[in-house]
């Protein structure tokens, strides 16, 4: 045992004679400092990218519906010229200065349709059932009129 005393205390005597070394603990706590300092920065930097990401203006949200809506209806036989209006319920939202959390997405309040070609009901109905599809909002609350 007496060995393993003297040998635990060499390294001790070493370190010891280490000229500065003062300096050379205050460098390795700054360098620890300043990794635990850097980690944190870039753990909040992508925190925030994540808020950001999560959260779009309304106007933003509400015309890449409309945009979508509007292609996909076009794409509908006998369909031409489609114009789309949403509305969301509002009340419902969690708005942070004008921000949509797109975790808690406000619900559809309405949609208007205005599109040449439904005079025909037949071609009127695919309009309507594809809304229904594609929208969570009952019958009652979509407007579709002819634009011609």
């Amino acid at each position: 045992m007496s060995e393993e005393k003297k040998s635990g205390f060499k390294w001790l005597d070493k370190l010891k004679k280490v000229k500065h070394i003062e300096l050379y603990i205050a460098i390795i706590f700054i360098a620890i400092l300043l990794l635990i300092y850097m980690s944190n920065f870039k753990g909040k930097t992508s925190n925030n990218n994540t808020t950001t990401t999560n959260e779009l203006s309304i106007t933003a949200y509400i015309d890449g519906l409309e945009r979508n809506l509007e292609e996909i209806l076009s794409s509908i036989g006998g369909i031409s010229n489609v114009r789309v209006m949403i509305t969301l319920d509002i009340k419902q939202a969690d708005i942070v200065d004008s921000q949509i959390n797109l975790n808690q997405i406000p619900p559809i309040k309405g949609v208007i349709v205005t599109a040449k070609g439904v005079n025909d009901t037949f071609n009127k109905m695919k309009v309507l059932h594809a809304i229904e599809a594609v929208i969570d909002v009952t019958n009652g609350n979509i407007e579709i009129l002819s634009s011609e």
